[in-house]
């Protein structure tokens, strides 16, 4: 199974928000919740702290927007494309 892709279309510092916003699109699929990201160039992560709201605009363009924590501002650059990483399956606890 692939990883899904991020390219960063437009980036956002808002001071009154809790980290940068990045509008980004997905390449190759659609994802749940909040997905766990790596710069593909790096393979550094990508702190996602949340997925915003769609606006009129995400709507009608297919992009999604994050919301990306501060510290990763390196990572955060328009044209930029980051991969989700697979999340480990949860174990089902021992039977008694």
């Amino acid at each position: 199974m692939t990883a899904i892709e991020f390219r960063v279309n437009e980036v956002f510092d808002i001071p009154a928000r809790g980290g940068l916003i990045a509008v980004v699109v997905t390449l190759n699929g659609d994802f749940v919740g909040v997905p766990r990201l790596r710069d593909v160039t790096t393979g550094q992560p990508v702190h996602v702290l949340g997925v915003d709201h769609p606006t009129p605009r995400t709507r009608r363009t297919g992009e999604t927007i994050l919301v990306i924590d501060r510290a990763d501002a390196d990572l955060v650059a328009v044209g930029r494309v980051w991969a989700g990483e697979a999340r480990a399956a949860a174990t089902p606890p021992p039977e008694r």
